[in-house]
């Protein structure tokens, strides 16, 4: 492998974090850009950084990012929403904390099932849903958990070994990543690799998500409850969302396309976008991932989707 120095991906990320003291208790969040609010839940592992790391593209875009740390990631306690109707109920208290009445609310992989429930139970509060990858079901494995890279992703040692290796081998990374998260074959993989390589935005997307798993002691309790919720969560009863829903997924994630295809069908009016041989990452990291976004910033701002 050929070693090649690229930067970590910086942001004042630390100068941004916030907490407010709610009904539900103490949540963490950072914001960035103006405009109409978007709240954007992050992943697993992940926290208000992931938020703002991954999703800036939104503010870019002239909207505002609200972004929370889930409960049991860094500085927002498990106390706050141990299960997802409980997170989804904080969601809303941060909200009337800051004096916002609606948002349009994006969410990533682990942070879905509290998203389609802030849906539910809080109609008055959503005006647009956007899920990319995500869980909308009990899901007998948490997302991205096998052997090695659960040892990767969900360890201090791991994420430190492999933000190293993302510097030094982004390429090797890079597969690694979409390896683990697909069901490509090798030469799939070598292609789109090939071409995120080209790609600075790809690049460092995947430097930043990278980032966002670090200091895993302090997400080490949202992730414990994630795996748990994943694997015991009560049905959702999605076919009682009404807001415009779009439901982004790529066609060859190794696990959780059925979901997506279940979440469409049961409510009523949503739009799908599937990424042809697209990843867990799709959205940040595929030939078509600047194309993927921009599609989702039209349906945030009510454009017609191309």
């Amino acid at each position: 492998m050929e070693a090649r120095e690229f930067p970590m991906a910086q942001h004042p990320v630390d100068s941004l974090r916030r907490t407010i003291e709610t009904v539900r208790g103490t949540v963490e969040y950072a914001s960035i850009g103006e405009g109409d609010p978007v709240l954007v839940l992050h992943g697993m592992p992940g926290g208000f950084d992931q938020g703002i790391l991954g999703f800036d593209w939104i503010a870019d875009a002239g909207l505002r990012l609200i972004a929370p740390s889930r409960p049991g990631y860094l500085g927002t306690p498990l106390s706050s929403g141990e299960s997802y109707q409980a997170a989804a109920d904080a969601y809303a208290a941060m909200l009337d904390g800051l004096h916002i009445d609606q948002v349009s609310v994006v969410a990533i992989s682990g942070g879905g099932p509290s998203a389609y429930l802030f849906a539910i139970r809080h109609p008055d509060r959503i005006k647009r849903l956007v899920t990319i990858d995500c869980i909308a079901m009990q899901t007998p494995m948490p997302a991205d958990f096998n052997g090695l890279a659960s040892k990767l992703y969900f360890s201090d040692a791991g994420q430190k070994l492999f933000n190293w290796l993302a510097r030094k081998y982004p390429r090797f990374i890079l597969s690694q990543l979409i390896k683990d998260n697909s069901h490509l074959t090798t030469e799939e993989i070598n292609d789109q690799v090939k071409i995120a390589m080209q790609d600075q935005n790809q690049v460092k997307s995947m430097l930043r998500i990278l980032k966002t798993m670090g200091q895993f002691p302090l997400r080490k309790a949202g992730v414990l409850n994630d795996i748990k919720q994943f694997t015991t969560m009560a049905p959702i009863e999605l076919a009682e969302i009404r807001c415009p829903t779009l439901i982004v997924h790529g066609t060859h994630d190794n696990l959780l396309l059925y979901q997506a295809v279940f979440a469409s069908n049961q409510i009523a009016g949503s739009q799908c976008l599937f990424v042809m041989k697209g990843s867990h990452f799709c959205a940040w990291i595929h030939p078509d991932a600047a194309r993927t976004q921009k599609t989702i910033i039209e349906f945030l701002k009510g454009t017609s989707l191309h």
